[in-house]
């Protein structure tokens, strides 16, 4: 009989969503014969309320980003969700009961809190002993993620390990696996090719520009002050991702004269842009950032969101592997700076490689055998 992995996620256009996707496809590149189900958690359960809160989600940190901040992993937030947080696990209870029971897996990976505290609940109450393992996708254990059914937790780093023991969960149970990225970042891939296929110039150095697949963060900004600066000897691709608002409002902004700057839309493999820039710019968002440390390519981090970002790119500047901009205006003087000093990039690239965890995927597959 084939062993059986269930992949719970919350929103289709999200990091969440993309680490699902690779541990998706590591399990099946590990386990001839294996099945797999990859389901969306809100729509599944509360596709209703699932809609409200990633709205909400999105309106909050672009409008009022400290408001998240305060509430990120708050003891007093915890404490005041947590009659609410049970009451919605009780009403889907009926409904995980149904999915676990019908599929029966053998493993149940988690890539949001929300979908394995739900799991955990399941097997509380019904007593299977079916494999719980919960994948962080950011640097920031926040605590919406313990509950003693967890089998393993997947974390990106060794300080994200030492917080979460500090918060009580047993050592034996942390992984030290990284973030799961798809198995594009695990390739070399062809740049003749890639510069062929989307007319890049191969004697210009090049910026990506990223908002994570929603083309969120201060995208607009960043583009404008590269239109205001003509002279900038190289070239800018702007990927904004879902985006089509964003899209339509940069085309206007770039004049179709000014081809140092061009904007895309959803590339659906960014590792191809990736392979051949020499520099990210880019929000915090865990899956990115592991993704731009798999191609060993160096980061800038614009105005991060207080919250999960503020602690990725703590960790990322801390390391060496990105640099943290605060102004719109000083981002040409530094990506200048770092072209000018080719020492200082390449070991920003050297410590990106360090840090890389292509594999991540194919480890955490390996935990459910």
């Amino acid at each position: 009989m084939s062993r059986k992995a269930l992949i719970l996620y919350i929103s289709q256009y999200s990091g969440h969503y993309q680490a699902a996707s690779a541990i998706d496809e590591a399990l099946k590149e590990t386990y001839q014969g294996i099945q797999t189900q990859m389901i969306n958690a809100f729509d599944y359960t509360n596709p209703v309320l699932g809609k409200v809160i990633n709205k909400t989600y999105i309106q909050l940190i672009k409008k009022k980003p400290h408001v998240w901040g305060s509430m990120y992993d708050n003891p007093n937030v915890l404490r005041k969700t947590k009659r609410a947080r049970e009451a919605l696990h009780k009403y889907n209870k009926s409904k995980i009961k149904k999915l676990i029971e019908a599929f029966s897996p053998d493993a149940v990976f988690c890539t949001q809190a929300f979908p394995c505290g739900m799991i955990a609940d399941y097997k509380r109450v019904s007593g299977k002993d079916v494999q719980l393992i919960a994948v962080l996708t950011d640097h920031a254990p926040h605590s919406y993620w313990l509950f003693d059914e967890v089998d393993y937790y997947v974390v990106p780093a060794e300080k994200t390990a030492d917080m979460l023991q500090q918060k009580g969960v047993s050592r034996e149970k942390i992984k030290v696996y990284g973030i799961p990225v798809d198995s594009g970042f695990r390739r070399e891939q062809d740049k003749l090719r890639i510069r062929d296929e989307y007319d890049i110039y191969s004697d210009k150095p090049t910026v990506l520009v990223m908002g994570g697949s929603q083309g969120l963060g201060a995208m607009e900004d960043v583009v404008r002050s590269f239109v205001a600066d003509e002279k900038h000897d190289y070239q800018v691709l702007v990927v904004t991702g879902t985006n089509k608002r964003l899209y339509s409002r940069l085309m206007k902004i770039v004049p179709k004269e000014q081809k140092s700057v061009r904007i895309l839309p959803y590339i659906e493999k960014i590792e191809d842009l990736m392979e051949v820039s020499d520099i990210v710019i880019t929000k915090a968002g865990g899956v990115t950032t592991a993704e731009a440390l798999a191609k060993k390519l160096p980061i800038l981090i614009v105005n991060p969101i207080p919250g999960q970002e503020r602690m990725n790119t703590e960790f990322l500047v801390e390391e060496g592997a990105a640099v943290e901009v605060g102004e719109h205006g000083s981002i040409r003087d530094v990506i200048d700076g770092l072209f000018s000093s080719a020492g200082r990039l390449e070991k920003m690239k050297q410590n990106a490689g360090r840090l890389a965890r292509p594999d991540s995927a194919l480890r955490i597959a390996g935990l459910a055998g």
